[in-house]
């Protein structure tokens, strides 16, 4: 039943996109304010644990209470694993004949997104550490239904469905770019005519 709902899932999008492009912006546009509220609820729910004193992960000696030096390894696993927050601003580049004035906005785009990202992300972090314990952050599966298993009650579900729409909207996404990237180098022969 996965595999069914995840191949129905690319299917559906693959033909959005190979339909309108305006449609498929809007689903993006539809599924990145989504994430965002997700976000911005998890941000919220943990600022309020942090100002009813649940704080305790936060603190240094909790944070930093594993006796043991980080590896070569470890860091750069971090760094693989941090990066894909920022992903995006990559694909933002193939989209560029999409863009109106790219010389302008582009570079705008990037000077926009990226901070907010680390903003957000940062901030969301903080929210997961007002109310999980490391070892709970690293067992979860999907740390945000975890969060939400353990704060938000009977509103839980909203987590799995904010993560799959989540998903559902960065599919999209790539789909997006890359189509236009496959667009773009047939229109000039680089690729069979075909995927033009």
């Amino acid at each position: 039943a996965t595999r069914l709902l995840s191949a129905t899932c690319l299917l559906l999008l693959t033909w959005v996109n190979c339909s309108s492009v305006r449609m498929a912006t809007r689903i993006q546009d539809v599924f990145t304010v989504g994430k965002l509220l997700a976000l911005g609820l998890i941000i919220v729910v943990g600022l309020v644990q942090i100002f009813n004193g649940n704080f305790e992960a936060l603190t240094p000696h909790v944070a930093f209470s594993q006796d043991r030096t980080p590896s070569v390894g470890q860091i750069a696993l971090a760094f693989l694993q941090a990066s894909f927050a920022f992903s995006g601003w990559n694909f933002l580049n193939y989209v560029t004949e999409e863009v109106v004035e790219p010389r302008r906005n582009l570079p705008r785009a990037i000077y926009i997104s990226i901070p907010l990202v680390t903003f957000v992300y940062t901030l969301t972090n903080i929210a997961y550490f007002s109310s999980m314990l490391p070892e709970e952050l690293l067992s979860s599966n999907a740390v945000a239904v975890t969060f939400g298993e353990k704060l938000l009650g009977a509103f839980s579900i909203i987590m799995p469905i904010s993560v799959a729409l989540s998903t559902f909207g960065g599919i999209n996404g790539y789909l997006f770019t890359s189509s236009r990237l496959c667009f773009s180098g047939a229109r000039e022969g680089h690729l069979p005519s075909l995927l033009a």
